[in-house]
């Protein structure tokens, strides 16, 4: 969030057309892996779920705040 407002400052020129979808290409897709690591860890982890799930919520942490912010966005009434 921070780069997407030293990207602004550059409105018109080339850094601002590539940066700015380079920046949410590069939020998304650590979104995206975010939720891949934690897949594969759980795959990989799962006969010794209880000694690893610290790391497996590290890993997801990521994507929930995510989906948390979305599910919270979705279910407000517009006043």
């Amino acid at each position: 969030m921070l780069l997407a407002q030293i990207v602004k400052e550059y409105r018109g020129t080339w850094i601002y057309r590539y940066g700015a979808p380079t920046l949410l290409f590069a939020f998304y897709g650590g979104v995206f892996l975010s939720f891949i690591n934690t897949t594969f860890l759980f795959i990989k982890h799962k006969s010794n779920l209880k000694d690893n799930l610290i790391w497996i919520f590290l890993s997801a942490i990521p994507f929930l705040y995510i989906g948390i912010m979305m599910t919270i966005a979705m279910t407000r009434t517009i006043d």
